[in-house]
């Protein structure tokens, strides 16, 4: 990246110390769906025309990366313990390119990631981790290293440090598909800088959000999107990518995103320690309760790691809808993601090669409809009023 600004090389130098890898195999992006479009194209150019393995628990702009870098998404089985690919239902093929393991929540299952990673080398494909949910942790093996040939980390909006933007791409050294590895290192090191429009949109969002949040309703979303219109707002989700599409080229994070990751990064430690504490906590109020289902990874694996949210799924999406109004309504945010596929919902299902009468998508809505991800991001003295609520709408 020479020739880029000193405080770029200073983020890719936080990030491969926080996670002892090198700085030189770390690429800032813009947003991290960006980041996930040119190693697909990447794939694409190297290899030719595929398919991309993901689930339908996954977002919107996760797939339009896949969609408009010219390959196919293919939606296999969720494991319900990680809410991932079921590694150990994984058949691969020559026409598949990729598969993306996703850190659920912040669940990194180490034993399921190793899986991932033989099945999909052995296909001759690309072992993608996506680790929006738990930024500079990764899976690794026995000896401590990654596990992944690509492991993505997003900043964007209600991720682990709420920068709104932004994003890294770690590209392993030592992935197996020479050619590929050095198309990548190509592609994510010649990326402009944004636009200043976009600059400017990212600076000014926190301001414009907490503003139209307090509107009332019809006036809030009506200047929204009047905002969004204009190109006066960047939106987390625009509508063009609930139709499988993104909406602009690949840029690094402008200036003032990076000087905000670079001030988060020396919080890591007291962020993950005050995560772990609600994850403990709510593992031990909410296991074994009538009423809901709790991934057996948040109670295994994630018991004793940072989650994001912790997920719990509730008997129906009115009964999940009930308990995050209220949640809300007394101060505690928190999060329906993926109550239905490709979050925060597809306004032309057909773009992602699905329907509403598909078996899969139907089941999918059956099964997590009720999904609810609880804070753990708030002071850990106020998780007892979080789990009476909680209590109380389970009767």
């Amino acid at each position: 990246m020479a020739g880029k600004s000193p405080r770029l090389e200073e983020l890719r130098e936080a990030f491969a110390r926080r996670t002892h890898t090198s700085a030189q195999d770390w690429f800032p992006v813009f947003k991290a769906r960006y980041g996930m479009r040119e190693v697909f194209r990447a794939a694409a150019d190297v290899h030719g025309d595929g398919s991309v393995v993901t689930t339908l628990f996954t977002g919107c702009t996760a797939v339009d990366s896949i969609i408009s870098a010219g390959l196919s998404p293919r939606y296999d089985a969720i494991d319900p313990a990680t809410l991932t690919v079921d590694t150990g239902a994984l058949v691969l093929d020559a026409s598949v390119r990729a598969v993306i393991l996703q850190n659920s929540y912040g669940i990194i299952d180490e034993r399921a990631s190793a899986e991932c990673a033989v099945k999909t080398h052995e296909a001759g494909a690309l072992f993608m981790e996506d680790s929006a949910h738990c930024v500079m942790r990764m899976a690794r093996d026995a000896e401590g290293q990654p596990l992944a040939d690509v492991s993505i980390h997003s900043l964007g909006i209600e991720k682990q440090f709420s920068i709104g933007f932004g994003g890294l791409v770690w590209v392993n050294p030592d992935m197996p598909d020479a050619a590929l590895h050095e198309r990548l290192v190509s592609s994510l090191s010649s990326l402009d800088e944004p636009p200043a429009r976009l600059g400017r949109n990212a600076r000014r969002y926190g301001t414009q959000n907490r503003v139209l949040v307090h509107l009332p309703g019809s006036l809030g979303r009506a200047l929204r999107a009047w905002l969004t219109q204009t190109g006066r707002l960047e939106p987390p989700v625009a509508a063009v990518e609930q139709r499988g599409q993104l909406p602009y080229p690949s840029y690094l994070p402008s200036a003032e995103i990076t000087e905000r990751i670079l001030a988060a990064v020396p919080g890591i430690d007291e962020d993950e320690a005050m995560r772990r504490v609600w994850v403990n906590g709510y593992a031990r109020a909410l296991e074994g309760r009538k009423g809901i289902s709790i991934p057996a990874g948040a109670l295994g694996v994630g018991r004793t790691q940072p989650l994001t949210r912790f997920p719990i799924i509730l008997s129906s999406e009115p009964q999940a809808r009930e308990l995050i109004d209220d949640l809300r309504s007394r101060g505690f945010y928190c999060v329906d993601w993926y109550r239905v596929p490709f979050y925060p919902g597809a306004t032309d299902l057909a773009a992602y090669n699905m329907s509403e009468t598909d078996e899969a998508y139907r089941s999918f809505r059956e099964t997590y409809g009720g999904i609810v991800g609880l804070p753990t991001d708030l002071d850990p003295s106020r998780q007892k009023d979080v789990v009476e609520i909680v209590l109380r709408h389970l009767g």
